[in-house]
């Protein structure tokens, strides 16, 4: 990889030209000249032009079949990522300063596989978080704080998809991206972080590598409506299945946790909506577990047809550096 950029900024984007742009303005001004910037656009026109008229350099792939497949998306990028880290970036977010600077210093420590940097939304008080930052809790939950401000690295379980990086030998390792998880795509972010986890691998939130998230418009729905709602819990069954096997305790307690939460509703309505939506989120969400997870963890790397077509664009990331035995592979 010696011969190849630092850094590939992957973008996905689906029928968005002008956030596409604002971000793409962003990187221009923001990035080195040899920085790497590939493009996976899934809208029906094709916007080659626009792109290039932007960065010259850049890598554009229309890709209208990958609508609706964010991870599908992803993994489009992968085919065609050069640099030693990869970042993927949302569509709506620009670049604050210093940003590249920050990234690079925290993968200049060697125990840094992955990162997760700062992406600000905005909202007062989103600086202060009293929980950890980006931890897996015991009864299934995730935390948040990605928009806080922290001293220095802080070492995380699961990142945020609008603003992560990975070492360009892991994704080879891992295979790339579960690209399964529909919809929203919600948690197939965190499905990648976890499965970087379980290889027994370093993730690190960098309140230094930030951005500004300034949300575009779902082409499809809105944020936070039922249809949201209903995947956000299908796909998190899938994740908790799939990274502690499908009699994992922390499914059962988040499952639990989920009722317990719709007696906590304010009003008869609220209880019998979000009863409603828990319900069906949970037994859409059980049964595509019971398809996609297995009793034990799912290994880590994919090693379907997929992944091992990801794995040799990327270059073979195992190495002897890393000869350990991975969760949910081999005797298990």
């Amino acid at each position: 990889m010696g011969d190849g950029p630092k850094l590939s900024v992957c973008i996905v984007t689906y029928e968005r030209p002008a956030f596409l742009e604002r971000c793409l303005r962003s990187l221009e001004a923001g990035l080195d000249a040899d920085a790497q910037v590939i493009v996976v656009d899934a809208s029906a026109e094709d916007r080659s032009g626009l792109v290039r008229s932007i960065r010259a350099s850049a890598i554009y792939v229309h890709a209208p079949h990958l609508a609706g497949w964010m991870t599908r998306s992803r993994n489009e990028a992968l085919r065609h990522a050069r640099g030693e880290i990869v970042t993927f970036l949302d569509d709506d977010v620009v670049l604050r300063p210093g940003w590249e600077s920050a990234l690079l210093a925290a993968f200049a420590d060697p125990s840094v596989a992955a990162v997760a940097g700062r992406t600000c939304n905005g909202h007062d008080g989103e600086e202060h978080y009293a929980l950890p930052v980006g931890r897996l809790l015991p009864d299934g939950r995730l935390t948040d704080g990605f928009a806080s401000v922290q001293d220095g690295l802080v070492d995380i379980d699961h990142g945020i998809g609008a603003n992560m990086s990975f070492r360009r030998s892991l994704l080879a390792e891992l295979g790339g991206f579960r690209d399964d998880y529909p919809g929203t795509a919600l948690r197939e972010d965190t499905d990648i972080f976890l499965r970087v986890r379980a290889l027994g691998r370093r993730a690190v939130f960098a309140p230094d590598a930030a951005v500004d998230h300034l949300p575009a418009p779902h082409v499809r729905g809105a944020r936070f409506d039922t249809r949201y709602k209903l995947y956000g819990r299908r796909n998190h069954m899938v994740l908790l299945a799939r990274d502690g096997g499908l009699g994992s305790p922390l499914l059962r307690k988040w499952v639990g946790g989920q009722f317990a939460a719709v007696g906590r509703s304010r009003g008869i309505s609220a209880k019998a909506k979000r009863l409603g939506v828990t319900i069906v989120g949970v037994a859409w969400g059980t049964g595509a577990a019971l398809r996609q997870a297995k009793p034990r963890p799912l290994p880590p790397r994919r090693e379907d047809a997929l992944g091992r077509e990801l794995r040799a664009a990327l270059g073979d990331g195992v190495s002897a550096s890393h000869p350990e035995r991975t969760r949910g592979e081999g005797g298990r």
